[in-house]
């Protein structure tokens, strides 16, 4: 057998293997659950309604300061890039201790996106079942999953606009 054919092929099968499926095809996406509530203002907010935008879903709460970073940047970006189909809704999931801190939170930093309280935790344990916080849910033009991610740290911003960026450069089906 010939090495270099042997070890290209190794390296082909290794390509396969260790690189996300993600990075292949969008096709393989699974469908959101549904997701339908009233946010703070007393609007019924469907996700389902929203098909065509690219949407960013992020579970906060307001005794997390990480959350508030994450929203405070995905606020900017609704600003600058809703004009291109970028929406995003925030679920907060705040119990009964906090949960007369929400509006106040909401009003203090300005955040105009839909804001659900989901105080019975029933949106959370279908989207977040871990009620990791925060964590942040990109769904794609056509519904679909396309990346979720847990907490926020340095550096994390950049991360996030890029996938928005690479989900608003995605054609809608």
């Amino acid at each position: 057998m010939n090495p270099r054919k042997t070890t290209t092929s190794l390296l082909i099968l290794a390509l396969f293997i260790l690189v996300p499926a993600q990075l292949f095809a969008a096709g393989d996406r699974a469908k959101a659950p549904a997701l339908v509530a009233k946010t703070l203002k007393g609007e019924t907010i469907s996700l389902s309604d929203l098909k065509g935008s690219v949407v960013v879903v992020s579970f906060w709460a307001t005794w997390c300061v990480p959350c508030k970073k994450e929203l405070k940047i995905l606020s900017k970006y609704l600003k600058a890039k809703k004009d291109k189909g970028f929406q995003v809704i925030a679920i907060s999931m705040d119990g009964p201790e906090t949960a007369s801190e929400v509006r106040s939170t909401v009003k203090r930093y300005r955040w105009s996106m839909p804001i659900i309280h989901d105080k019975d935790g029933s949106i959370t344990s279908v989207h977040n079942p871990r009620s990791a916080a925060p964590y942040t849910i990109f769904v794609d033009r056509q519904g679909r999953i396309a990346h979720a991610h847990e907490g926020f740290s340095q550096g994390d911003q950049e991360k996030l606009e890029g996938r928005i960026d690479k989900l608003l450069a995605e054609k809608a089906q």
